[in-house]
């Protein structure tokens, strides 16, 4: 048996012409729970492709949480194309006191496990080895896949939510246009969106005049239009660069349009490769904001042009104890450096000793940068509906909690009785 598991690791890493991987699709029922990127890295004997029309293999990670807390997750394995009616499913199960760190290692290793009878069923069979020489890869990457779209992805979206009650009633309908491309050493981000937001409240009350029933209908309108884009290029494994542009309209934020474009430069202190386990960033911009005001300003501006930078330090440290993710950004406008903002968040989660959990997370902002607040004052019903911009000099949020588990181990099986309603949709 220790035998056979050694030669299924071999051929975990083997050396696969990469023009004749399989293709395969993942999902999973709990998507926060997959960390994609991380498989990416790690699974490089395969081709991810974004839709199960387009792969060989189709695998499904459905995971059920039991009551104590823990994960039964069941991978299940469909054949497609020439691989038509090779299925397989695997279960593995993550207890509560398993970190991020094990909980992913392990779901590498079983999806490894579920895709080794498909590699070794394939036209590359015979030329699987007992190592896989990824630095190889990047130079072949565009050369021998036949990809008519070189890369580029487009998503086009729309959306509408309704909601109501006696008291009020909201109705959202959005729209989205989402282009990217993403290669070794550039990234190309562009999205689009357009949100309409109506708001009703009926406020009931006996008239003290009359002392009759009556009411009161307050509305709120928080239409906006947002602009996303960014051209970023990876020049080493510790240096990139770029140029960003943003683009919105907000009837709550009071502004006709705001403009802003900046080149960007960023340094990490590890290697890009090694972002999915250690990260420490350094990211500065800078450039020229035009703001376009719908009402006038406590300033008493129209509008204006001002120039903006950002400093900012990111790090991330995902380990078998637990994990850290700690950002803080600076932003100031050049013309005043009193007009600035300075945010500071980030999460910490930490497995102390066996069965005991320890978390911690939230952010603070200090703002002392919000230009487009109206010179009319803000009314009672604008406190309330949040419809409009107010003006502040912070805003927070914390959290932080433990958890002890103890009692036997053997606990990894899942009841479905009453369950009650669990459903969701994405689009």
């Amino acid at each position: 048996m220790r035998k056979f598991s050694f030669i299924l690791c071999l051929i975990g890493y083997a050396l696969i012409s990469f023009s004749q991987k399989i293709k395969i699709n993942l999902t999973c029922n709990e998507e926060w729970l997959c960390d994609q990127d991380y498989l990416r890295t790690e699974l490089k004997m395969v081709d991810f492709v974004r839709d199960r029309f387009l792969c060989d293999v189709q695998v499904i990670s459905n995971i059920q949480f039991t009551n104590n807390g823990g994960e039964s997750n069941t991978l299940t394995f469909t054949g497609l194309k020439s691989f038509a009616g090779i299925n397989d499913t695997l279960n593995f199960f993550n207890t509560t006191i398993d970190t991020e760190e094990i909980k992913r290692k392990k779901m590498v290793r079983y999806l490894k496990l579920g895709l080794i009878r498909y590699i070794a069923k394939s036209p590359i069979a015979d030329q699987l080895n007992i190592s896989y020489d990824a630095s190889n890869e990047s130079k072949s990457d565009t050369v021998k896949k036949k990809d008519p779209y070189n890369l580029w992805q487009f998503s086009i979206g729309s959306s509408g939510f309704f909601n109501g009650d006696r008291n009020s009633s909201s109705q959202s309908v959005g729209n989205s246009l989402n282009i990217s491309r993403e290669s070794e050493k550039e990234k190309f981000s562009f999205e689009l969106f357009n949100s309409i937001q109506r708001n009703k409240f009926n406020f009931y009350y006996k008239d003290p005049e009359t002392n009759k029933d009556t009411f009161e209908i307050i509305k709120s309108q928080q239409d906006r239009q947002f602009m996303w884009l960014s051209y970023v290029y990876k020049f080493s494994e510790h240096w990139a660069a770029g140029v960003s542009s943003r683009y919105n309209r907000s009837i709550v934020d009071n502004f006709d349009h705001n403009l802003y474009i900046s080149p960007k430069l960023e340094y990490s202190v590890y290697p890009y490769k090694d972002f999915n386990s250690q990260r420490i960033v350094f990211s500065y911009e800078i450039g020229p904001q035009y703001l376009n005001y719908r009402d006038t300003t406590i300033y008493l501006k129209l509008d204006e042009l001002q120039v903006r930078q950002s400093l900012s330090a990111t790090t991330s440290f995902i380990k078998e104890w637990g994990s850290i993710n700690i950002g803080v950004e600076w932003q100031n406008y050049m013309s005043d450096f009193h007009k600035n903002n300075l945010f500071i968040g980030g999460g910490i989660s930490w497995n102390i000793f066996k069965g005991l959990k320890f978390g911690i997370g939230g952010n603070f902002q200090f703002i002392h940068d919000q230009l487009s607040i109206p010179k009319f004052a803000a009314s009672k019903d604008d406190l309330l509906t949040q419809r409009r911009i107010l003006a502040t000099t912070y805003d927070y949020f914390f959290g932080t909690g433990f958890s002890y588990t103890f009692g036997s181990i053997y606990n990894s099986q899942v009841n479905p009785t009453f369950k009650g309603l669990n459903y969701g949709f994405s689009f």
